[in-house]
């Protein structure tokens, strides 16, 4: 039997293919209704794009936290053209490592929202291997549906060896059963910089949930809406480990060496009422398998005042107050 994509021989009890990480079995993806032949077309549609300079790149990134959910990661390795080597014109630059650790830095929030809006600065910031971060701002809705919005900069392509370059806005949503409709990047060059104020924000609006990213200071933006299945509040949660996929802040990191500390000062801030109580939770997986634990701690839980206090584990530093959370040293 041959991959349908890159043609390699399979074996019959194949799940995947070990070539191109295609994956053979498709009754668990969220993509449905696709054929291959509609991936290849896509994967030519995106070099040809890619040589013409196109400003936008979607569907082909590692998703935020994707050690919650397996299907999430198989569901991404249906997409062609994951390695770099079979996409002769990409522009995406390659790397000698894998991201394979998935770092994870988080303020968890204790109490309820109808709606989340924070300030994040814009910091262009790489390990030794080119891979950047993602700044994101994460709701938990009443149904149990979990979104996401932020700004990556660098952030990995789903093969783990190439990423794309530069800020982007990015958004992701997760079902209650773990599925996902893969994550989203908006390329906008030179219109996100270093230094930059982005506002992240996440609302309830006419049965939809609204993702808005949108950058003070040169007025780019990415507004993305999806069904909230009639949810109506961001859960907050009763303890640190009481939902894996908490109303939160997060600066998440792929990495392809373990216990990377090389985080520079990044700063949350909230835009109105301010934060009474949260825990702060630092780790990190090997995706996808969830409990690939390296390390993790989390606080206990604090009384937030305009004083800041620190939290640090593992290397990694953090600063929480009742208006801002910063991940990095001070």
């Amino acid at each position: 039997m041959k991959c349908p994509v890159c043609h390699g021989e399979l074996q019959d009890s194949s799940s995947f293919c070990p070539y191109c990480g295609t994956r053979l079995d498709w009754t668990g993806s969220t993509r449905t209704g696709s054929s291959p032949s509609k991936h290849i077309g896509a994967a030519i549609g995106l070099i040809v794009l890619l040589v013409a300079g196109s400003l936008f790149a979607t569907g082909i990134l590692v998703p935020a936290v994707t050690r919650l959910y397996d299907d999430a990661r198989s569901v991404l390795r249906n997409l062609t053209c994951l390695d770099p080597a079979l996409c002769t014109n990409s522009t995406f630059p390659t790397t000698a490592g894998k991201a394979t650790y998935d770092q994870q830095v988080s303020m968890i929030f204790a109490q309820n929202f109808q709606a989340l809006d924070y300030n994040v600065t814009a910091v262009a910031q790489t390990d030794s291997s080119g891979y950047g971060p993602a700044y994101l701002l994460n709701g938990l809705s009443d149904t149990g549906y979990w979104y996401q919005v932020g700004l990556a900069y660098n952030w990995p392509l789903a093969s783990g060896s190439a990423y794309d370059s530069g800020f982007h806005f990015i958004w992701e949503v997760f079902a209650p059963n773990g599925t996902t409709n893969n994550p989203v990047l908006s390329r906008i060059p030179d219109n996100v910089n270093q230094g930059d104020t982005i506002q992240l924000s996440l609302s309830f609006v006419s049965g939809n949930v609204v993702m808005v990213a949108s950058d003070y200071n040169t007025g780019a933006s990415s507004s993305h809406s999806y069904t909230a299945a009639k949810g109506t509040t961001f859960l907050g949660a009763s303890s640190a480990t009481t939902s894996r996929t908490p109303t939160s802040l997060m600066t998440e990191w792929y990495h392809p060496s373990p216990s990377e500390t090389s985080m520079k000062q990044v700063t949350y801030s909230v835009i109105g009422s301010t934060i009474p109580s949260a825990w702060i939770c630092i780790g990190e997986y090997v995706p996808p398998n969830s409990s690939s634990l390296v390390y993790a701690q989390c606080s206990s839980k604090l009384t937030l005042t305009s004083t800041f206090q620190q939290y640090s584990y593992h290397g990694l530093i953090t600063y929480a107050s009742n208006y801002q959370f910063q991940t990095g040293p001070s």
